[in-house]
């Protein structure tokens, strides 16, 4: 068996033996979720559908999607569940909440086979970016509601590999647990591994020379998957660096390539994708954008059909992969939210297109981008929280530099003011990078 692959059966599977598997599945799935969930019969029958109205892959587009905004209105009309779910109660092993800025997050549930599906697909992105038994792995993660932390911890453990659990210690303990034990595998998020650098840094560590990380993985926000930010990460802990996107709601649907970086694979299996115009919500050809709609094949207390990420995503070309995968494949893996896309003066900006102006910049340690309006107009105001080595001078050039570099990659004007250095919040959870304080916006 090639070592590449934790299932080479469904890794590299060809498309007919994948699409019988997706669709017997696809229906098992709309049987259970029409019979099971009055969410569904609901919506089915809105539709004036029924499960025999579901019988190919092409019939998935008969079917109304599903949003967040659906099954927060839903958990709050039917405390605390819902009424989605499609199982009893006393079935149910887990419970995760989605992330959320305002408002009650989405409780999502998992029957013990729900479950073993969420972390079992987390398993084989590890596997395929090369975690194996052998490894020591860190979890640098706060345990808390968020399935994206304890899925990778099941996930390694799933592979057999040993576990040093970290959630409840401080970064300064991390670093030493890191140059004290032969670790050689650490998961976090993207911006919390830059807080470990930074902190390491301002303690004269080098995590290159005195740790024995060989690969770093990390989730929960889509920083490893910008180029600069991941150079950043690289060459902090002189290892290779995976991005690895999922959602709470689905499951932990890709991973980033380990021959092709930038090329993502979908766990087709579990998850059944669509990329679909935002215009035409029609389904985008090879070297297309469009926003990511994603069908569970396998989880049974939340069955969620035809479910929009708000992710923006492109198709891969299609052509072989130098690793032999057959898997639906995407270019560059989520390049942007629709819930966080914004407008400034007729201009589309993206944070993860700043992010990746902004981390090119090696003297910046930390940044907030904030969107507001001086004199009636709209503007977007660039805050660095600069390196502490740089002196008065440096941090005007940096100034200078990153305001160049944002008007050439965004194509306006922006406001960048540096702030004094350790002044602006870090995270080991999802970051807040981004403060909108306009109102009546378009986006």
């Amino acid at each position: 068996m090639d070592s590449r692959y934790l299932e080479p059966e469904i890794e590299t599977a060809d498309r007919a033996t994948m699409r019988r598997l997706q669709e017997e599945r696809l229906r098992a799935q709309v049987r259970h979720a029409y019979e099971h969930s009055p969410f569904y019969r609901r919506k089915f029958d809105a539709a004036g559908l029924t499960p025999r109205d579901i019988e190919s892959l092409e019939d998935l587009a008969k079917l109304p999607f599903t949003t967040k905004d659906e099954l927060k209105a839903d958990q709050a009309e039917h405390p605390p569940w819902g009424s989605v779910l499609a199982v009893p109660l006393s079935e149910c092993l887990r419970i995760h909440f989605t992330s959320a800025t305002t408002g009650r997050p989405v409780a999502v549930l998992d029957t013990p086979e729900d479950w073993y599906g969420f972390y079992h697909s987390y398993a084989r992105s590890l596997y395929a970016f090369g975690v194996r038994q052998t490894d020591m792995v860190m979890a640098a993660f706060g345990y808390g509601p968020y399935i994206g932390f304890w899925s990778g911890f099941y996930a390694a453990q799933d592979l057999g590999c040993l576990l040093f659990p970290a959630g409840g210690y401080s970064t300064e303990q991390r670093l030493d647990i890191l140059r004290n034990y032969p670790i050689t595998v650490l998961g976090c998020t993207p911006s919390y591994a830059l807080y470990l650098a930074e902190t390491a840094r301002r303690h004269g560590i080098d995590l290159a020379r005195e740790t024995q990380l060989r690969l770093t993985w990390h989730t929960g926000e889509p920083g490893a998957g910008i180029p600069s930010t991941k150079r950043k990460i690289e060459e902090a802990f002189g290892a290779r660096v995976f991005d690895l996107p999922g959602l709470t709601e689905i499951a932990a649907w890709g991973f980033e390539s380990a021959e092709e970086p930038g090329i993502y694979y979908i766990h087709e299996d579990y998850a059944y994708p669509e990329v679909l115009d935002l215009e035409t919500g029609r389904p985008v050809g090879p070297g297309e954008r469009g926003e990511l709609v994603l069908t569970s094949l396998y989880r049974k207390a939340f069955p969620l059909l035809r479910y929009r990420t708000r992710d923006i995503v492109e198709r891969a070309p299609d052509a072989p992969r130098k690793d032999g995968r057959t898997l639906f494949a995407l270019k560059g893996g989520v390049i942007g939210r629709l819930d966080d896309m914004k407008k400034v003066r007729g201009v589309i900006v993206y944070p993860s297109r700043v992010e990746e102006l902004v981390r090119q910049h090696p003297g910046v340690d930390e940044f907030r981008i904030i969107f507001r309006r001086v004199e009636g107009l709209d503007d977007l105001l660039v805050r660095l929280d600069p390196s502490p080595e740089l002196t008065a001078d440096d941090c005007r050039a940096l100034v200078e530099d990153v305001g160049r570099a944002l008007q050439l990659g965004l194509g306006i004007r922006t406001s960048v003011e540096v702030v004094a250095p350790g002044t602006l919040p870090r995270w080991d959870h999802k970051a807040r990078r981004v403060e909108d304080q306009r109102t009546e916006v378009p986006f």
